[in-house]
């Protein structure tokens, strides 16, 4: 889940339009930039809205509604948001960067791409350490683990995103080039500006919510593993359902986390090593669009995951497809 707008020109806006757009073109076929790629994102935009809008769908047609529900219906709330501004991604790159949509909806997109980042980050933050609470410590800040709380944390975690994406608000906007070309990106002039803008980002998106989640896991293995060994030592090898359930949750969530670092790594760490390149090479160009491309498949990956890994949910889209098709049919009959 990462931003192409506000952050595809780091290494010094112009610098770098020039090499992937000019430099590259004696030795790389136009057809990747106008015909593979945006395919590549079509596909992904395509499949990741309906799936999205089946989850949300599904969790919101639902009559009882858990708390992992919430979180994961932020989560797809938060992909169909970064799927929004795939089109125009597609678009601006089939076009070799040219951006026809305005200054208005370029910072609309944008800024919404960057918060959306931030939002799934801190969802999945929290969601881990839910799934900790709920495994680990059952008993501890039980008020806090209530429906009405959740919902309440999830609107203060999208209040706080919006925050977070307040530079770029006032920094995406259309920038004209010498050649005349128009394109939709964050206006950093300055190589202290795109440093600490990188920074900021990567750190609050990525290092900083990774060591946290990662510690949540490490903390329920290790309970796991130690609920495990004495059951076996006491020979008591009777599963408790409420306890299976927790740990298929927890499952889930945590190869949602494994996703959403595989498919983040890359593109993070090229963000990084992108301040050290003076001149892009076609391999670091190439590589640059593949993490892209990348992130923007964590989106349509999700909520797959989310019906193949919950039986909770392979249960109910059943159930809810019978209620809108009995509701449907009552409508239909009523004069």
């Amino acid at each position: 889940m990462t931003s192409f707008y506000s952050s595809y020109w780091n290494a010094s806006t112009e610098h770098l339009n020039k090499s992937c757009h000019k430099e590259f073109d004696n030795r790389s076929p136009s057809i990747v930039d106008a015909v593979i790629l945006p395919s590549m994102i079509g596909i992904i935009c395509v499949t990741g809205l309906l799936g999205n809008i089946i989850i949300v769908f599904t969790i919101i047609r639902s009559r009882k509604k858990t708390i992992p529900d919430i979180y994961i219906c932020n989560l797809a709330l938060a992909d169909l948001v970064h799927i929004i501004g795939m089109p125009f991604l597609i678009h601006q790159w089939a076009r070799g960067g040219k951006w026809v949509f305005g200054g208005t909806l370029c910072t609309i997109i944008t800024s919404l791409d960057t918060c959306n980042q931030f939002a799934c980050s801190a969802i999945m933050t929290v969601m881990s350490v839910d799934r900790y609470l709920a495994l680990v410590q059952p008993f501890r800040l039980t008020s806090w683990r209530t429906r009405y709380r959740t919902i309440r944390i999830n609107l203060g975690l999208w209040a706080a995103s919006f925050i977070l994406a307040l530079p770029v608000w006032v920094h995406s906007k259309v920038i004209k080039f010498k050649d005349g070309m128009e394109s939709c990106a964050f206006d950093l002039t300055s190589p202290d500006d795109v440093l600490w803008y990188t920074l900021y980002l990567t750190i609050t998106t990525f290092f900083f919510p990774l060591p946290l989640i990662l510690a949540c896991y490490i903390l329920i293995l290790c309970y796991s593993w130690e609920m495990y060994q004495e059951n076996k030592d006491a020979r008591c090898f009777n599963p408790r359902i409420p306890r299976q359930r927790v740990l298929k949750l927890t499952k889930m969530v945590l190869v949602l986390v494994a996703v959403f670092v595989l498919s983040a790594t890359p593109y993070h760490v090229i963000q990084l090593v992108n301040l050290q390149v003076e001149q892009p090479t076609l391999a670091f160009y190439v590589g640059y669009c593949l993490s892209i491309c990348l992130s923007y498949a964590n989106s349509s990956i999700n909520p797959f995951l989310y019906i193949l890994l919950s039986g909770n949910f392979q249960k109910r889209l059943p159930q809810v497809q019978r209620r809108v098709t009995k509701k449907k049919s009552t409508i239909w009959k009523t004069p």
